[in-house]
């Protein structure tokens, strides 16, 4: 899921360059499609910064799991339960592994989180310049050549039939992993 996302941030990017170093005069249309890409990239950021407060949430979980393995550990010890003791060590190491997995993906995560705020930055920057230089408002949408209605009437459908199915298959893998643990 997190490369797909890369990938869309990458090739928004990518557009956004090519479009702007095009060789032909900047038009509406020409920073309308900038503005897309724009708005591709805010889509992408946002993801991005969703994966990262996912990340940390996930390393604090693994913490804690961690601190009770070493709560566990000690009570076993304290009774004199070796087995116990060594079996609850063993799992805390484990958290303690994946927590710290996890808190450098997260410290990655915010590197790739500030360069790409500068990108969207320099990148809202050239959409104004260009805005600017053709008498277009720099956030006001440039006219577009717009689907007709029929058309953009079944776009709106097929996405929203494709995000419906898109839920149930996530709600059914779900349920079948509650049926698992509970057998």
């Amino acid at each position: 899921m997190f490369e797909d996302w890369k990938k869309a941030w990458h090739q928004a990017v990518q557009n956004f360059q090519r479009e702007l170093a095009a060789d032909e005069p900047e038009t509406v249309p020409h920073v309308a499609a900038m503005r897309r890409d724009v708005a591709a990239a805010r889509n992408a950021l946002a993801r991005l910064s969703q994966d990262l407060a996912d990340a940390r949430a996930e390393a604090a979980r693994e913490r804690e799991e961690e601190q009770t393995c070493i709560r566990r550990q000690r009570l076993a010890e304290g009774i004199g339960d070796r087995e116990t003791a060594d079996l609850a060590a063993s799992w805390a190491e484990r958290h303690a592994q994946k927590a710290a997995v996890l808190e450098r993906k997260a410290e990655v995560l915010a590197a790739e989180l500030d360069l790409r705020r500068s990108e969207l930055q320099q990148m809202e920057a050239h959409v104004a310049q260009a805005a600017a230089s053709i008498g277009a408002a720099p956030s006001a949408e440039a006219p577009r050549s717009a689907p007709p209605r029929a058309d953009r009437v079944r776009e709106d459908a097929e996405f929203r039939r494709l995000d419906r199915e898109a839920r149930e298959r996530a709600a059914e893998a779900r349920l079948e992993e509650l049926k698992k643990k509970t057998r």
